[in-house]
This record gives structure tokens, sequence and C-alpha cells, in this order.
């Protein structure tokens, strides 16, 4: 007989319970350790599957609920319980820890994040946490961040952990801490650290290099608005990504032959303190985008500063940074002639360079610093590029050029005429600017370009504002949505 089995094809198949449990605790991993904790109630197999998870997020933002008139309102009469409430949340915080570190099974955690308040370092329940997911779960992923300083509390001193207790770490991220000498003997022999990232550091100068010496297998390094030092030197073979942002030093000796990305970010630096050898650098990044654009700030190193520094235009260097250079992006103001002086040479040191950014920054110059800040020329602005030659290798090799902030301004419409006309292997040319000036930018487009294979692209800042609050929309979780 044959029996036919009716089917409802609208019926939702559970994939997900067939997945093995190993599997299954990797997926819950990727929720924040509050959601993990709460898939325990989805059946009986769930119950214990979030205590074998691979990554711990304790993040008190989202573990604890504040009362929002504490911290947001400080002037009203209830202000005097404020220090009570929040060694109240530390204190919770700690026990949510606390419990969660003992019900975890296993040694095969591999990542940990900390975000935690002032009060769990002055009880020494934060020393004990990281000294005991480090010695205990083969931790290989580790970050720590405290509560950001207040009028209240001040930036946190460094909890005095065990010597060499960071050794064993592949990646450590450190936020919102002062760092005195003992921290030193945490980073003894840490050969197998790659990745390091300090954000809002507060160290002297012996702190920070001695750090450095200390890490000598580092391929990554972010150093982000941190302060207290004015020296900074990183002398390291294997470096290949570094990251300065926010800073305010007085010199900065970069030696790395490996090295292939450079960010900078506001820098405020003299101009002869910046030194930096690599032969292999394949991507520079400079720009001044942690200064809001309406605060001109005279110590930040500019752009055409650092670009004469840093090759030879000045003094001669027996290392050319950018001959091995494959992309180039930079804040620049195409529209004053000194800096497209620097500019212009520096794109005949880029022997490979396949891909420029520019951003044209916007100022607000008074007449006195536009004199002394710019230089005459023998001929009409317009015919600047005219004069300047495109190199053979940015002829052939420049294949992507991104313009944002064009006004339209003759100096920014001779270069991008000059690339049109020129860079024969350019495939797209973006151009992003103010909806007033759209019809100017089309004209661009009837120019005759060297490139068969060349695409302009125009884009209005509105649009592109747009853009980034739709992506940033889309990434949000929907709970916030609602």
């Amino acid at each position: 007989m044959l029996i036919i089995k009716e089917v409802n094809l609208n019926e939702d198949l559970d994939f997900i319970s067939q997945l093995p449990d190993n599997l299954l605790s990797r997926i819950i991993s990727f929720l924040s350790i509050n959601e993990a904790a709460r898939t325990s109630i989805l059946s009986k197999r769930w119950i214990h599957l979030w205590k074998n998870v691979f990554h711990l997020d304790f993040d008190w933002a989202n573990m604890i609920k504040f009362i929002p008139k504490y911290y947001h309102h400080r002037l009203c009469k209830e202000f005097f319980n404020f220090i009570i409430v929040a060694e109240e949340h530390a204190k919770k915080y700690g026990e949510i820890v606390n419990t969660i570190l003992d019900q975890h099974v296993g040694d095969d955690l591999t990542s940990c994040c900390f975000k935690h308040f002032h009060r769990n370092v002055y009880d020494g329940d934060f020393k004990s946490w990281v000294e005991f997911i480090v010695e205990s779960k083969k931790l290989s992923f580790l970050s720590l961040e405290c509560k950001p300083p207040s009028d209240t509390y001040k930036t946190l001193v460094m909890a005095k952990f065990k010597p060499k207790i960071f050794s064993n770490l592949c990646s450590l991220e450190l936020t919102n801490y002062e760092l005195e000498g003992s921290i030193l003997s945490a980073f003894e022999s840490c050969k197998k650290l790659k990745i390091l990232k300090l954000k809002k550091i507060s160290m002297v100068t012996s702190i920070i290099n001695g750090i450095l010496e200390n890490c000598f297998g580092l391929e990554k390094f972010c150093l982000i608005q941190s302060y207290g030092f004015d020296s900074l030197k990183i002398e390291n073979k294997n470096l290949k990504y570094l990251e300065l942002l926010g800073l305010n030093v007085k010199e900065i000796d970069v030696n790395a032959e490996e090295l292939q990305v450079l960010v900078i970010d506001s820098l405020r630096c003299p101009p002869k303190g910046i030194r930096i050898y690599s032969r292999n650098l394949r991507n520079f990044s400079y720009a001044c985008n942690l200064i809001p654009q309406e605060i001109e700030s005279q110590d930040i190193l500019r752009t055409r500063d650092a670009l004469e520094n840093c090759s030879d235009l000045l003094v001669y260097k027996p290392i050319n940074i950018f001959q091995n250079l494959l992309t180039l992006s930079i804040d620049l103001d195409l529209n004053n002639i000194r800096d497209a002086l620097v500019f212009s040479y520096i794109l005949t040191t880029c022997f490979y360079l396949n891909t420029l950014e520019l951003t044209i920054p916007v100022k607000k110059v008074s007449a006195s610093t536009a004199t002394s800040d710019d230089c005459a020329l023998p001929f009409p602005k317009s015919m600047f590029w005219e004069n300047r030659e495109v190199s053979g290798f940015i002829r052939k090799n420049l294949k992507f050029v991104k313009v944002k902030g064009f006004t339209g301004k003759e100096l920014e419409v001779s270069f991008v005429q000059h690339l049109i006309k020129k860079a024969y292997m350019m495939k797209k040319l973006h151009v992003i600017c103010d909806s007033t000036i759209m019809d100017e930018a089309k004209d661009l487009q009837s120019l005759q370009s060297a490139s068969v294979n060349l695409s302009i692209l125009l884009e209005s800042e509105y649009q592109e504002y747009q853009e980034d609050q739709t992506s940033i929309l889309f990434m949000k979780p929907l709970s916030s949505l609602i």
C-alpha cells in the first residue's frame, strides 16, 4: 500500500536543532552575555550550551539597567545618591561576572571583553578576573575598558597584574586607564602578542616605549588619543600596520622595515619631529578628522608638512617611503599652491600608485593667512597642472581616484581634468561635491578621457550623508529602532 504523507510547506523547518552542540555554542558566542544566558530557557538541550561559549563580553552598559536621572541630571536634588547608585551597579556587575565565570565550562575561551566600573578595580575583583581567564582559559584575545572618566571618577590607574600575565595573548586592547611603571612587568616576554590597541591611555614616555620594546612580535599597533608622553619610538621588524590618532608629541621615530599600512590622524608634532623609515609601505593615510572643521588648530601637523618631511623634498632621505605605495589617502587643499607643489612632487615618487583618495578640507582662512600660506606663480593658477607633467608611473598604474569636498575651484578642476586626459589606465573617478555645483561638475563627464574604460561618478555630499545614515540605521539592533 502506498502511503502518502501530507507536508505543510508553510510550516517552519527547525534546522537549528539539527546542529551539533559545539556549533550551537559557537553561534551563541556572538551574542551579548545576557542574551547568551537567556538561550537556556529555549529547551532542556539549550540549558548548558551558553556555558561553553568561546567569547564572553561583559559590558556594563548592557548588563546593568541604569537609572537615567542619576547619570544625566547631575544638578537635581537626587544627585547625592549618585555615588551610592554607582557603587550598587558596580557590585551587581561583579556578582554577574563571578557567576558566569564560575559556570563557564572548559578551557577553550578564545576571547573576552571587560567593560567595567572603577569600583571593580578598587575591590580587587577586576585583577582576579583577568588573571583567572588568562591563566586557566587559554585566552588569546583580551579587551579591557574602564567606564569613561567623569567629574566624580578620574582616569583609573591600571591594576597591578602578575608578571608576564599578557605573555600568551595574541591580541590586547586597553581603554581609559592610567599606566604606571608596574605595568611593564605584565608585558614581559610578549613575543606572541600580534595586536595591541591603546586608547585614551595616560602614561609617560618610558612606559609606552617600554611596552613597545617588550612586544617585539607586534604586527598591528594602534595608539589613539593617548597622552602624557612626548616621545614615541617604534622599532619593530615585524610591524605591518600602524595607526596613530589624536596624539600630541614632540617626536615620533618609526623604523619598521615590514610596515605596510600607516594611518595618521590629527597629529600634533613639529614637522621635523616625525621620522619614518620603511621601504615596504603600501598604504599611507593622513587626515585631520578628529578636529572639528570650525576649529582651526595651529599646532596640528598639516598634510603638506608631513609629506615634505616624510619625503626627500627638503632634505635627502636614504629611504623613499612612497616608492612602493599602492594607496594614498590624504586631506589636502588643492587650491593652495604650496600644497599642490608638494603633492605634485610626491606623485613623482610613487612608482606603483593604484588608488588615490583626496579630501579637500573646508577652511575659513583670513586674507593675511592666505597670503602667507600661498606662493606666486609665473603663470595663471589654472595652468599649474598643465605645467606639471604627470609621471609615467601615474599614467600607467593609477586606476581609482576619489575626490571628496570638490568645490569647483580652478586648481581642483585643472587637477581632475589633468588626470582624465593623462591617466590612460584609470577605471573610476569618484567626485563628491556640494549639490550647488553639480552642474559644473558634470562638465568633467564631457571631457575626452585617455582611458577607454574610465567611468566618472558624480555624487553630492548630501547624497553621501544619506547613504551613511542608512547604513548606520541597518547596523543598529532592532530593539533600538522600535
